[in-house]
């Protein structure tokens, strides 16, 4: 089934009818996805970088990506195009671990940091750990690295 891939590369509306077929008329799906950034803790750390790395529309709710689903409507939009309805979206909001403390976490690690990093040179790198690692210590708590996230929880029915 297409998912992840061809929603966050820009063709989520045949991603989810594809998703459809596999369902019966009437059977549901239910996802959750990226919110809005601005309530996404790890994204804010990274944005924080914008001067050591190109993180400039990191996090933007339009085109591809993983926020690409960021905002109710287009969500509500893609998904009745792709053929469903009774769509809801509910905020959801939780707390993550993202390594023992700043200087274990695997942020730049991540897909999005890692790729980020890939465009920097060695010594820009360097600074961009040092930095985030400040960014993030705030965020320690009894022995880890806790992060909020936001995201939309998704429900719908495929029509028929």
């Amino acid at each position: 089934m297409a998912g992840h891939e061809d929603y966050t590369r820009g063709d989520a509306v045949a991603a989810f009818t594809n998703i459809g077929r596999a369902l019966r008329p009437g059977g549901r799906i239910a996802f959750v996805c990226p919110a809005g950034p601005g309530r996404t803790e790890w994204l804010r750390a990274i944005r924080g970088l914008s001067d050591l790395l190109p993180v400039a529309g990191l996090g933007a709710p339009s085109g591809p990506g993983m926020f690409s689903l960021a905002d109710p409507e287009t969500v509500r939009d893609v998904l009745s195009r792709a053929g469903y309805e009774a769509i809801g979206t509910a905020p959801v909001e939780a707390y993550g671990t993202w390594g023992r403390d700043a200087a274990d976490a695997f942020l730049l690690d991540s897909g999005p940091g890692r790729h980020l990093m890939s465009r920097a040179g060695e010594d820009v790198r360097e600074q961009a750990r040092h930095r985030l690692v400040d960014l993030l210590r705030p965020h320690e708590r009894g022995g880890t690295l806790q992060l909020r996230s936001a995201a939309l929880l998704v429900t719908a029915r495929r029509s028929g």
